[in-house]
């Protein structure tokens, strides 16, 4: 993987100058499109209400939204690699992510809402393959995985930390048309502003013997077989069904089979999710001092605890404050899934591809049909055996990881480190 030279660069705070720039451009910009993704959830009771929508039609327009995202991330993922830039895709996409969001403003309908959410989703879905991508270019290697896990914290701080309040405090006062106007209003700027701040990542593409660029379909292939690919792609389905089976069942659980009052679960939710901004910078900067693949063991260990302590002592303090310390974890992980270990893995024409397919199938399986399976289970079965599903979901990664090839070994580290110094002695 080509990176950043470090000889050259001029420092800021241990960053390269343009490399500590545009992980705040990616901070910003990914924590505004994902509010975009998110808004429609926060003023769901008043568009249900002024659209007339039932639970069902509600339900449709999430599924349509996550199913063009994964879509889209797998599709653009092959085809961004496969034109040898990234800029050029990444952009549009942000700018029209941000026109279609806006649009929610003016739509009348079930039909025209769950087309533009769809068209919402479908030009979020590359996103964050292509400034993943980018970062892996621009990174000096010691700041990959804490860049990622920077870039990752914006969808905590500002879509769902900052989001919830802004949105719905601007509903409260106006009407949710013009939240959804003025949420939309912050990725549009930030688009236009990247489009002069950032510059293009260009890289070779693969050719064939005749000289012409190999297809999308192709370069697939062969990038199915890197065995760290293979892992990471599963790895990354598996995150995302336990995660989400916290995410979605967590409140159930603590108020249900917890006997917990609803404001208590309101409390231990929000721990949860202050916790889970600091675990965004945490798992990855662990990862960058150990490597990956103990540090993916010791994530996914960690993270275990919180569903098998849920489910074998269900009503204790043990399980509020396990779950409030460890839950957020895996969504840390996930990025160290589809973007540090494939870009370290991988040439560079085939991180785009590696990335969006990883995110897009994770999202179909993990945030599309696994909550339909989980539905079935916690029926049929109860919540505490839903709980220990995602457990053995997270117990099963931890065994695969285990077959991982290390990326960032102590070899790997220390050379960084003369590099590093070799650097500091040229310029003095």
């Amino acid at each position: 993987m080509e990176q950043t030279q470090l000889a050259t660069d001029k420092r800021f705070l241990g960053w390269g100058r343009y490399e500590f720039g545009l992980v705040v451009w990616f901070f910003l910009a990914w924590g505004f499109i994902f509010l975009d993704r998110l808004t429609i959830s926060f003023l769901a009771p008043l568009v249900m209400g002024d659209l007339q929508l039932s639970t069902m039609q509600y339900s449709l327009i999430g599924t349509a939204t996550t199913g063009c995202f994964a879509v889209s991330s797998i599709v653009f993922g092959a085809i961004s690699d496969n034109s040898g830039v990234r800029k050029k895709w990444l952009i549009p996409f942000v700018l029209a992510t941000a026109v279609f969001s806006a649009l929610g403003a003016v739509t009348n309908s079930f039909g025209t809402l769950i087309l533009d959410r769809a068209l919402v989703g479908f030009c979020e879905g590359p996103i964050i393959s292509l400034m993943m991508a980018m970062i892996a270019k621009e990174s000096t290697p010691n700041r990959l995985a804490l860049n990622a896990g920077i870039i990752n914290t914006g969808v905590a701080v500002i879509a769902v930390a900052i989001g919830p309040i802004f949105v719905t405090q601007v509903a409260a006062g106006g009407n949710w048309r013009l939240a959804f106007l003025l949420a939309s209003i912050p990725a549009f700027i930030l688009g236009l502003l990247m489009m002069k701040f950032v510059r293009e990542v260009r890289f070779e593409t693969t050719r064939d013997a005749s000289g012409k660029k190999e297809s999308a379909l192709k370069s697939l292939g062969k990038m199915l077989k890197y065995r760290n690919v293979i892992i990471c792609f599963v790895v990354g389905i598996l995150t995302m069904v336990g995660y989400w089976n916290m995410m979605l069942y967590a409140s159930l659980f603590f108020s249900t089979v917890g006997g917990r009052e609803l404001t208590s679960v309101g409390a231990i939710l929000s721990m949860m999710g202050v916790l889970g901004i600091i675990w965004t910078i945490v798992v990855p900067k662990l990862s960058d001092g150990i490597g990956r693949k103990p540090a993916l063991v010791i994530w996914f260990a960690v993270a275990s605890l919180a569903p098998f302590i849920m489910f074998g002592a269900p009503t204790s303090f043990g399980a509020v404050i396990i779950y409030c310390l460890v839950a957020g974890i895996p969504g840390s992980i996930f990025p160290i899934c589809y973007s540090v270990i494939p870009a370290e893995t991988l040439p560079t024409n085939l991180i785009g591809t590696a990335g969006g397919l990883i995110i897009g199938v994770a999202e179909i399986l993990g945030g599309s049909a696994w909550p339909v399976i989980s539905g079935v289970v916690a029926t049929n079965s109860g919540l505490p055996t839903l709980m220990v599903t995602g457990g053995i979901c997270y117990l099963i990664a931890l065994v695969l990881c285990l077959a991982l090839k290390e990326t960032h070994g102590k070899e790997k580290r220390q050379e960084i480190k003369d590099a590093k110094k070799a650097a500091k002695e040229s310029a003095a």
